[in-house]
């Protein structure tokens, strides 16, 4: 029975920017697949393909993804914290059989198909891990040693991997963004601050060998400042180290596309018809739109297709050329209400655990908004990572709503209601 008391204390606002966003999701997947879909078919002139194929595909993930919303509205976050082991080995259990018989498409191994539908388990694991990640670090009051940092790592660890070996470096990516995020709202001690920034730093500095030699210089004489203790000084300075000399192995271990991918991302025009075509392509359109737009369906870069599968990664273009600065900041001011309002539920929440778990979707957002829209203005490598609730693809829908779902639980629960 729904209890219109706790639906009282849900989020209004985020209820309005998610369903925006998903309108918008619907209009530009229409208008970027429309043209394609409008064409006669090469093979029998007489059959017509449908212009709502995508949109009709679109709208059942959306249903799914309102249900797992409402239930995830309805049920109380504490049985996630609950019940996180049976979800982490159960997203394991779905890496494990995507490396065994998933199904492949374009180079990468991430689906398994049932029936007509693509479960993609790495956005499955998002959530997953922030439940996962927000338990860990709420039972133990906040991150206060190096060893809780070291057992954080394993437990991300093993989905890191199995994710990265897809191959999919966005997603995993995403896991790290999400760690990251937590981590350093979970009540961190010096030391563990110290050890999650060093790496960073370390992995921006060490392309250049001088910058690189500095900087650890420079830890080295923070560390002394600080004084954390011998352990832990060892272990940050050997942290940004590690981070540093492991990272070209790292590059070894990319598939060739993605190589390409990053290069072109600092100098698209090296190769304007290979890896750098969706960036210039997209700017092309971003740029052509104006302040206004061209107009819902009147897009030049997305009516002809210059944007292969812009509907799914490049969404944000289609909205830019279509509907111009104002579409485009209207998108914007949506996503960062939504990141505002996790935030505000966090500070507001009744238990350490509920606050971890909207830091966690925030940081998700977050990261997921600046990567993506980044991609399509040339200020991020093409890493393939959708735009929330607006690129099309069923189980990052799906999952993207489930977690709205579970931030209004958080909000609802923040004030104890007598019954």
């Amino acid at each position: 029975m729904i209890n219109f008391r706790l639906l009282r204390n849900s989020d209004t606002a985020l209820w309005i920017c998610a369903a925006l966003l998903v309108i918008i999701g619907f209009l530009s997947i229409y208008s970027s697949t429309f043209s394609m879909l409008s064409k006669k078919s090469t093979v029998f002139d007489d059959i017509r393909p449908d212009p709502f194929m995508f949109v009709e595909r679109h709208l059942v993930s959306f249903l799914l993804g309102l249900a797992a919303l409402l239930l995830f509205s309805y049920l109380d976050y504490s049985h996630f914290e609950n019940t996180w082991l049976w979800f982490y080995g159960g997203m394991l259990l779905l890496l494990g059989a995507v490396a065994v018989a998933g199904s492949q498409t374009y180079g990468a191994q991430r689906w398994i198909g049932i029936g007509f539908f693509s479960l993609q388990p790495s956005e499955i694991a998002k959530l997953v891990m922030i439940f996962a990640v927000g338990r860990f670090i709420s039972v133990r009051g906040g991150l206060k040693t190096l060893s809780d940092l070291l057992l954080l790592g394993i437990l991300i660890g093993v989905p890191f991997l199995l994710i990265f070996k897809q191959p999919d470096l966005g997603t995993s990516l995403v896991l790290v963004a999400i760690t990251y995020g937590m981590a350093l709202t979970g009540a961190p001690s010096l030391a563990v601050v110290l050890a999650l920034i060093a790496p960073l730093l370390s992995v921006v500095f060490c392309f250049h060998p001088v910058l690189w030699a500095v900087y650890l210089i420079a830890l080295c004489g923070l560390l002394w400042v600080l004084k954390p203790g011998l352990w832990e000084s060892c272990s940050v300075f050997g942290a940004g180290l590690a981070a540093g000399l492991l990272l070209p192995q790292l590059w070894n271990m990319l598939k060739g596309y993605q190589k390409e991918r990053f290069l072109s991302f600092l100098n698209p025009g090296a190769d304007p018809f290979g890896a750098g075509y969706h960036t210039i392509q997209s700017q092309i359109a971003i740029g052509s739109g104006g302040f206004f737009g061209s107009g819902f369906l009147r897009g030049t870069q997305t009516q002809l297709q210059f944007i292969p599968q812009q509907w799914t990664d490049f969404i944000f273009s289609a909205v830019g050329e279509e509907f111009g600065l104002i579409g485009t900041m209207l998108v914007l001011l949506l996503f960062l209400t939504i990141i505002w309002r996790a935030l505000a539920i966090a500070l507001g929440s009744r238990d350490l655990f509920g606050s971890l778990v909207a830091v966690g979707i925030a940081s998700m957002y977050l990261f997921h908004v600046f990567v993506n829209i980044g991609m399509t203005l040339g200020m991020a490598p093409v890493v393939g990572i959708p735009l929330p609730l607006v690129s099309f693809g069923g189980t990052s829908l799906i999952m993207n709503l489930a977690s709205i779902g579970v931030l209004q639980s958080i909000s609802m629960r923040r004030v104890k209601l007598f019954f």
